[in-house]
């Protein structure tokens, strides 16, 4: 990057800054955070306002408010949460009551609690008020004393998106110490006019707003521009990529119209008019003597794999050597497929064999070798497929399901051994045009429209409180009639209230519903005990499954009907409305009840007013921003509470036109701007 003598320092390693050592370096890095310009281009996810300063026995009174509370601490507890949490619990109080406060993962902090205790020194705690079975509770309290004050009441703060061992006082003081030098240092690659033109500010006075906003409106206005950032190193990259694919040659299939007939004809059901379609357009990619590179989406049940099976089998025809590539998300899923395809292409002389990270080691250089030697034809598998001991014979056509779920990078080392291979992107995540255009760059998209004959009708209820028995009751009377529910949780373990897979698990064995067999189901059981309680819930020896969102991802069970999701305000609409088309893929009536809390109904109203996914993106992406629907760059990075998106179609068509400048697009390239998530 060409900026000034002053500006290369911005461009030095985190740790050259006070505070910063190779452990916490290592943890910085998991945000992105390996240079100081990375500081100053880190995105906040929000804004908060410190709150007025309140009595204990008024915050006790303020559930779900966020308050300032000046106390002495009592009692310090500690105690262990789940695998990997520690939680000191500080009893603490002034003259009008008392009350706890709840500090999670800050094990540095006991010490000085128990030192304020002794002392009997007045803080200032800083937090949102939770209700808990111990009685309200302030959760994860900022701390100020006499020598290091909090701001005062009305100060608008960003929020950053954090880790294990990087918290946000911490994140707040390493971005305030470099924020200034950056914006005085950072050239600004963006013409005046464009600027001028977008309502943005220049690069440098948006760093200084974006980590120190006077208000909302300029906080609005430098995340937008940060947007813009991120949005020229993404476009700037799709123009290499595309450039360095002109003049690649790939193989044809040259099967005329009878041929690709009959190759629909041997497909395990008579395709729909909008998978026939799709089937078309694969096929004309595939004879066009270049790459295919095209995304194919449909809504949750619309018939994706059937076309992915169809291209599988096209891929074949293209020479006795080719071979083809499924690369599924899970091994959950990859084993499912692996049984629905195995014995269809082995019955046709094409083996078909089966790669993932958790097979034993012997027979995973088993399949390897048939993979290099070219004897399997048909290769399923997941993350297995990108390691760099995975060779191909001659890989003629790459699938990658569910495909928001793999990083740029894992999909770019792949592509970069096989080159000449045509790719075919799947996903259920309906995908605007505004998103499409940033991250899709020039691929060609197929769209499924419907879902095949015979499914039954769909629908979702949001339930409240006092519904919640009668919810329970109708459970019974569908599972009594050998029917399957689905009862998802946000989390494996949780506190304070927060639904988690395994206290809902444990509490409906001892309910009215334990009769009819419960299971439970997450990502940290072994793959045997996780199988073991998927064959059972199949069976229908038990019929009820509790699980976190594992249930997401291809999980297809025809006698599923019901869904509840516990904790649904914890999910965006397009996540919730892939969870529900879990439910529903068979011929009888399905129901999806969305348990969540009172100030999430209005948001969540429209997954029972549309089974439209495109509908359900939109809004989603009108409330939330792009990054969440693609797939949410790091945790938390949603915008709750801010009206706008901060990227719209004006943004990515100016992106697009200032990266056709070569100039600029290596300055792009070489200052590596935060991109925003990806799809391909």
């Amino acid at each position: 990057m060409e900026i000034s003598a002053a500006g290369d320092s911005i461009e030095r390693p985190v740790t050259t800054l006070p505070g910063v050592g190779p452990v916490r370096a290592e943890r910085l890095a998991r945000l992105g955070l390996v240079r100081v310009l990375d500081l100053a281009l880190f995105v906040p996810r929000g804004l908060e306002r410190q709150g007025e300063r309140s009595t204990v026995a008024a915050a006790c009174e303020a559930v779900g408010a966020e308050c300032s509370v000046r106390v002495t601490v009592g009692s310090v507890r500690w105690f262990r949460s789940g695998r990997r949490r520690s939680v000191f619990a500080a009893q603490i109080r002034d003259e009008t009551g008392e009350m706890r406060a709840l500090f999670f993962n800050q094990p540095w902090l006991r010490k000085r609690l128990l030192a304020w205790a002794e002392a009997g020194e007045e803080i200032e705690l800083h937090g949102r008020v939770v209700p808990t079975k111990s009685g309200p509770a302030l959760q994860s309290p900022r701390v100020g004393t006499d020598e290091r004050p909090l701001p005062e009441p009305g100060t608008v703060m960003p929020i950053y998106p954090t880790t294990d061992g990087v918290g946000q006082a911490f994140l707040r003081g390493l971005i305030a110490a470099v924020a200034e030098e950056c914006a005085a240092c950072v050239e600004e690659l963006v013409d005046e006019a464009s600027l001028a033109r977008l309502g943005l500010p220049g690069l440098g006075r948006a760093i200084r707003e974006l980590h120190s906003p006077a208000d909302e409106k300029t906080f609005l206005a430098a995340r937008r521009r940060l947007a813009l950032e991120g949005l020229l190193a993404a476009q700037a990259r799709l123009f290499e990529v595309r450039e360095a694919a002109r003049g690649i040659r790939a193989p044809g299939h040259a099967l005329g119209k009878r041929e690709l007939a009959a190759l629909r004809e041997g497909l395990p059901h008579s395709p729909t008019r909008g998978q026939q379609s799709a089937m078309e357009e694969v096929a004309r990619d595939m004879d066009s003597g270049r790459p295919m590179r095209r995304l194919l989406q449909g809504d949750v049940g619309s018939g994706k794999t059937l076309v992915v099976e169809f291209a599988l089998a096209l891929a074949l025809r293209t020479g006795p050597e080719a071979q083809a590539a499924f690369l599924a998300p899970t091994e959950l899923l990859a084993e499912q497929h692996f049984a629905s395809l195995a014995a269809r292409f082995a019955a046709q002389g094409d083996p078909c064999v089966l790669l993932t990270g958790s097979m034993g080691r012997a027979e995973r250089e088993e399949a390897e070798r048939a993979v290099a030697q070219g004897q399997a034809r048909v290769v399923i598998g997941t993350h297995a497929l990108l390691a760099e001991r995975t060779r191909f014979r001659r890989l003629d056509l790459l699938v990658i399901d569910e495909q928001q779920r793999f990083g740029v990078a894992q999909k770019e080392l792949l592509l970069a051994r096989e080159r000449r291979a045509h790719l075919l992107l799947v996903t259920a995540t309906p995908i605007p045009r505004t998103l499409a255009l940033a991250c899709l760059g020039d691929l060609d998209v197929s769209r499924i429209d419907g879902v095949p004959p015979g499914r039954g009708r769909r629908r979702t209820r949001l339930v409240v409180p006092g519904k919640k028995r009668a919810m329970v009751r109708f459970l019974g009377e569908r599972m009594a009639e050998g029917e399957r529910v689905f009862w998802v949780t946000p989390r494996i373990e949780g506190e304070d209230g927060t639904a988690a897979a395994k206290s809902t698990w444990s509490t409906l064995r001892k309910g009215v519903l334990a009769p009819h067999g419960i299971e439970l189901v997450h990502g940290r059981q072994s793959a045997e005990e996780r199988d073991a309680a998927l064959a059972r819930f199949r069976a229908g020896t038990s019929r009820l499954l509790v699980g976190t969102t594992i249930v997401e991802v291809g999980l297809d069970v025809p006698e599923a009907t019901v869904m509840v999701i516990e904790g649904a305000e914890r999910f965006g609409l397009a996540q919730l409305h892939q969870l529900r088309g879990r439910v529903g893929r068979g011929a009888r009536e399905a129901w999806c009840f969305l348990l969540a809390a009172p100030s999430a109904r209005e948001r969540l109203e429209i997954l029972t007013e549309t089974e439209d996914g495109f509908r359900i993106a939109e809004a989603d992406l009108a409330r939330r921003g792009m990054g969440d629907i693609a797939g949410s760059r790091q945790a938390g990075a949603n915008v709750e509470g801010l009206d706008d998106p901060f990227v719209d179609l004006e943004l990515v068509e100016a992106a697009r036109s200032i990266v056709a400048d070569p100039e600029l697009r290596t300055k792009i390239l070489a200052r590596g701007a935060p991109a925003p998530p990806a799809l391909v």
